[in-house]
């Protein structure tokens, strides 16, 4: 059986610098990385004026973007996925199968000045694995 790292990715400078430090993590260990984005209906919103398949697509296709920019050629195995739900469900659901949890130490949250994101916090408390908390780098501005 493989390492498997689960990382946490919304499109963040955070979240990129955690797909980084995964893909390292993983090569050191002979590992394989699989990248989550979690999505969700907006709230603000009638929910049957969305279309569930073409969100899915949309967020998709923004995963395998962000992924590809960080990583365009990976040394291992990479693999994306797009959840429905809660990101923090989502997440503590995905680490039942992984040696680690890779996220951010912030999302894309409007509250700056936080030292730790609530998605990053509930999943270090819950998570069924350990959990790595990486903060950005300059080269992830």
């Amino acid at each position: 059986m493989s390492y498997r790292v689960v990382v946490g990715v919304d499109g963040s400078p955070h979240s990129a610098a955690a797909l980084r430090w995964s893909l390292d993590e993983a090569q050191a260990h002979a590992g394989q990385v699989e990248a989550i984005l979690a999505w969700q209906v907006p709230f603000l919103s009638n929910p049957a004026a969305y279309n569930k398949s073409e969100l899915e697509r949309t967020y998709q296709e923004f995963l395998i973007k962000t992924v590809s920019e960080i990583a365009p050629s990976p040394a291992v195995p990479l693999q994306t996925l797009v959840a429905e739900g809660d990101p923090t469900e989502a997440l503590i659901a995905a680490s039942k199968n992984a040696d680690l949890l890779v996220l951010g130490s912030r999302g894309r949250s409007p509250f700056a000045g936080l030292m730790l994101g609530s998605v990053s916090q509930a999943c270090a408390a819950h998570a069924a694995c350990p959990v790595v908390v990486v903060k950005r780098t300059d080269e992830d501005v």
